[in-house]
């Protein structure tokens, strides 16, 4: 199973749109506090400085990857005086999905101290990109009298195989899941900025990070 360097970056052609969306986020809160100028400076922070606000940031931030995989099929049996085999092999593309799970993520603020609670990232999703797929991706070939054909089940076994082979490897790869959760920090740290800037206030953020399992979910 190889993995493409140039798939696996693919995600940060996203950049830009984050950063826009980010911008928009933090625009329409400031629309909302033009509604209300007798709020005080603490009201101001409790209404600004949003958890939900940040699970959506933290949303944003997650990462796609495209890995080059093969699922792989290579039996032989014998049948009566003969020997059979049946082969089998898929190219295709998998999409793993890392991030932090927003559920975790936490907020206190206390005067100008913003704490930020923040898992480690983990594997959301390893999935067949369907796309990749076409009849020139497929390859299998039974030789024998009386060996059996390749059937969906032999698919099937050979794309869970490959599946699994395909997470072992992203959870092996720690620069890629600390990469995910710095990646979460930043727009972070860039909303509570901006939010600062916006109402005044120069903010320090500190971080509490915890562990948490890299196991994909599905």
């Amino acid at each position: 199973m190889k993995h493409s360097l140039k798939d696996q970056i693919h995600d940060y052609t996203k950049a830009f749109r984050l950063i826009a969306l980010v911008l928009l986020l933090v625009f329409l809160t400031g629309c909302g506090m033009q509604k209300d100028k007798q709020q005080s400076p603490a009201d101001q922070t409790a209404e600004t400085l949003n958890i939900r606000q940040m699970q959506s940031v933290c949303e944003l931030a997650t990462l796609e990857c495209y890995y080059h995989n093969t699922a792989k099929l290579d039996s032989e049996k014998q049948v009566l005086f003969w020997n059979t085999s049946k082969k089998l092999w898929i190219e295709y593309s998998g999409i793993v999905k890392i991030g932090v799970d927003i559920n975790k993520l936490d907020l206190k603020v206390k005067d100008h101290v913003v704490t930020i609670t923040l898992p480690e990232a983990k594997i959301f999703s390893c999935k067949v990109d369907e796309t990749s797929l076409s009849e020139d991706t497929f390859y299998s070939e039974e030789k024998g009298l009386g060996g059996s054909k390749v059937t969906a089940e032999d698919q099937s076994e050979a794309f869970a195989q490959a599946q699994q082979n395909m997470l072992e490897m992203v959870q092996q790869d720690e620069t890629l899941l600390f990469q995910a959760r710095e990646r979460a920090q930043t727009l972070l740290l860039n909303y509570v900025k901006n939010i600062g800037d916006a109402i005044g206030t120069d903010y320090e953020v500190q971080w509490d990070f915890i562990q948490e399992d890299s196991s994909a979910e599905t």
